[in-house]
């Protein structure tokens, strides 16, 4: 095979017939290309894990600035912690996943298990620790990993015709029904169980939903957010008025 095509399965494909996984990988046979393609995904692991964190950095800086936080030194050290602990956990997961699909592959196995397998054990030594930094990095991707993949296995469903086209996320219907779902459920654990969520989440859901029962109108702390009060006001009036629009107001005020 070439260099650029090389051969992905023990057992031969027949042309035009579906490959058994993704037709860009490179798990050879037993020779150090197995080892390097594990070694480059470890690579882009880290940079991937620092790529991804880098505007949180930003994101810390803006806000100890609208809220007057005086401890910005310390939210940026936060991040920058967590940037290396991403960049590290991401990259073990890949290079523990590639490693053993490598050497399950060259042993037969194929149709998903060694994927299932690999993805497994990958995720449990790599994401599986819950506390610390460490354990609120993981908390992130796991969670939308979990979201992604719910997502992609009603997709899947609609795939195989298990449930109509119809509700394909993909369709204009089919995600308002899903995004209807996911809401009913959140909403539905915050009012009646929200000691089975995570104490972050319950405190932005405290916030919007239970807060709200009582207080001023416009607190000190909003008046910080009138401009985008407004501009959410305004834009109401595009279910009536197209001009008024969110997309023709930020379009107007920040160029397309």
């Amino acid at each position: 095979p070439s260099r650029d095509h090389p051969t992905i399965s023990m057992t031969p494909v027949t042309p035009g017939a579906p490959l058994p996984f993704h037709a860009i990988n490179k798990h050879h046979f037993w020779d150090v290309n197995c080892a390097l393609s594990a070694l480059r995904g470890f690579r882009n692991g880290v940079n991937t894990g620092v790529r991804v964190r880098i505007p949180y950095i930003f994101q810390a800086v803006i806000y100890a600035l609208i809220f007057k936080d005086g401890k910005v030194a310390d939210r940026v050290k936060f991040v920058l912690k967590q940037m290396c602990f991403h960049g590290r956990n991401l990259a073990l997961f890949v290079g523990i996943y590639k490693s053993i699909c490598c050497v399950l592959r060259n042993m037969g196995f194929k149709n998903g298990v060694e994927s299932l397998v690999a993805g497994y054990i990958g995720g449990f030594f790599a994401f599986g620790e819950s506390r610390g930094v460490s354990g609120s990095v993981n908390n992130q991707i796991v969670l939308y990993l979990f979201a992604r993949g719910m997502q992609g296995f009603v997709q899947t469903l609609v795939k195989n015709g298990t449930i109509p086209a119809a509700l394909s996320t993909t369709s204009s219907w089919g995600f308002r029904n899903f995004a209807g779902i996911v809401l009913a459920l959140a909403l539905f654990l915050t009012e009646y169980h929200p000691d089975t969520l995570g104490s972050g989440f319950m405190s932005t859901m405290t916030y919007l939903y239970h807060k709200s029962d009582s207080g001023p109108l416009i607190s000190r702390e909003d008046r910080n957010f009138l401009p985008f009060l407004g501009i959410v006001l305004v834009s109401l009036a595009g279910y009536v008025f197209p001009s008024l629009s969110m997309t023709n107001i930020t379009d107007k005020l920040l160029g397309k």
